[in-house]
């Protein structure tokens, strides 16, 4: 990896230095992973429900997690920006 000009020791200082933000790069992937399913075809079992009732309730979940995973990427992507817009201080 050295001669691609990636050093081994620069991937572990990085995650060192940027032990805090790991949560929120955490949950936009697991929010990417979430979009990703339900686009390919997360929502293909309400076709398949037994009753209106709980095609009605598939819905209300579906959009439950919908604006839940909005809020929790807002508020992630709003974390990243405000710590890497503010200037770095050497220690």
């Amino acid at each position: 990896m050295a001669l691609m000009g990636i050093e081994a020791g620069r991937k572990v200082q990085w995650l060192r230095d940027n032990k805090s933000a790991l949560p929120s790069m955490a949950v936009l992937l697991a929010v990417t992973v979430f979009w990703v399913v339900g686009a390919v075809g997360g929502i293909g079992f309400l076709t398949e429900a037994s009753s209106p009732m709980s095609m009605l309730v598939g819905l209300y979940v579906m959009l439950a997690g919908v604006a839940v995973s909005i809020i929790v990427a807002t508020l992630a992507l709003n974390d990243l920006v405000s710590r890497y817009s503010r200037p770095r201080t050497r220690r």
